[in-house]
């Protein structure tokens, strides 16, 4: 019998890498270009991978990743070359389409959509136009473009699921606009940002682009990293601008929790259904389930209003893709409103072995409770595959027994 083992926690990039949890330390600030080359200091083998993507987005984008040294801390900091013939898209939806043909998977591209209607979001709001409507003022073309994606694919890669971080810079003074000087931080800054904790420490200028904004926002940090964690690498991004008494750089500090449980956050949709035919809904929901970033639909029987039967359903998601498995839900099934919020939740410590028994592939997986036992259970779709019930049942023990870490 062989055992080949792996993390399983319902997405590709899962499969290489541990679940990890990233705390930011904004010293000098953020903004796109300091979180991605704090990221790739603390990852640089991510870095082909980012030219790779960057290049594929526009063959005028390059990157570079220099040596940087202020004030006694060393790190990286990002050199975007960008296209200089043309001007690239400055409405909502060209960038959305853009990121939505991306040659990446689902997952990143979900995080950079995510990244990007925070920020459209708060443009709206600020010049009072509809979501479709946006028109970006107060960030660059591909630039940002570059820093949305890029940044996106380093939370996936570095399998971030929960986030803290230090409270922001206020920063002070004015930055220059499309619609004249307007106070630091940037009105989409601050809009993205409400309930982030700040501090002034008396350093002007624009400490926080709305991209960085936008980036950490995303990421929804707590105030610290949760439970015992154990530290697994440090990078420093540096910024372009240099202040007198302090280093200009944001630090990423990568986590792996250690303790008996992880907590993090998912995505939670709730509605209800009383008037689909049990046939349809059933292939609406499997489709649901297929979606990006879904991590489980439970269907529950209900009584509606006029004592109606009616099916509960809640689907749990990946944070950053709750409205894309929201649109699915109103496309798949007749419901015609829901809910949806995030919830913070514990998950025990698991891993799964594909293991090889008598020519069956069966994945197994084993958790471990916070008193230091494990429960194993091999995967009931590859048992089915057995034969008949005794079959079947002999497999299980067999696979569930001898699996080994």
């Amino acid at each position: 019998m062989v055992i080949r083992t792996h993390r399983s926690c319902g997405r590709p990039s899962d499969v290489s890498e541990p679940v990890s949890h990233l705390h930011l330390d904004a010293l000098g600030g953020i903004s796109g270009d300091m979180f991605i080359a704090a990221a790739l200091d603390a990852a640089p083998g991510l870095l082909d991978e980012a030219r790779h993507l960057a290049s594929a987005i526009c063959p005028d984008i390059s990157i570079g990743l220099e040596d940087a040294n202020d004030h006694g801390l060393t790190g990286k900091r990002l050199a975007l070359t960008l296209p200089h013939h043309r001007r690239g898209p400055r409405h909502y939806p060209d960038y959305r389409a853009i990121f939505l043909g991306a040659p990446t998977d689902a997952a990143v591209i979900d995080r950079a959509c995510d990244i990007l209607r925070r920020l459209a979001e708060a443009e709206g709001r600020i010049h009072g136009v509809a979501l479709e409507k946006v028109h970006f003022h107060e960030i660059s073309d591909w630039d940002s473009i570059a820093d949305i994606i890029l940044s996106a694919l380093m939370i996936e890669r570095l399998n971030v699921r929960s986030a803290s971080a230090g409270a922001l810079p206020l920063g002070s003074g004015t930055v220059q606009t499309e619609h004249g000087p307007l106070p630091v931080p940037a009105p989409a800054t601050l809009e993205i940002l409400k309930g982030a904790r700040f501090h002034d420490d008396g350093v002007p200028g624009e400490r926080v682009t709305p991209t960085g904004a936008a980036i950490f926002s995303h990421l929804g940090p707590s105030e610290s990293p949760p439970g015992q964690v154990t530290l697994k690498a440090i990078g420093y991004g540096f910024g372009t601008k240099t202040f007198e008494k302090m280093a200009n750089t944001l630090r990423l500090s990568l986590y792996l929790p250690t303790g008996p449980a992880v907590r993090d956050t998912v995505g939670a949709i709730v509605f209800h259904v009383d008037d689909q035919t049990p046939e349809d809904l059933a292939i609406g929901l499997t489709n649901i389930r297929a979606q990006p970033g879904v991590l489980d639909v439970q269907q529950m029987p209900s009584f509606g209003k006029k004592n109606r039967m009616a099916s509960r359903i809640e689907v749990l998601c990946d944070p950053a893709t709750v409205e894309i498995v929201a649109r699915c839900c109103f496309l798949e099934t007749t419901t015609i409103g829901l809910r949806y919020g995030m919830e913070s939740r514990i998950i025990l410590p698991r891993e799964t072995g594909l293991t090889v028994a008598d020519d069956a592939n069966v994945f197994t997986k084993r958790s471990t409770r916070p008193d230091g036992s494990t429960s194993t259970k091999s995967e009931m779709d590859d048992v089915a595959r057995a034969g008949n019930e005794r079959d079947r049942q002999s497999l299980r023990r067999r696979t569930e027994k001898n699996y080994h870490k």
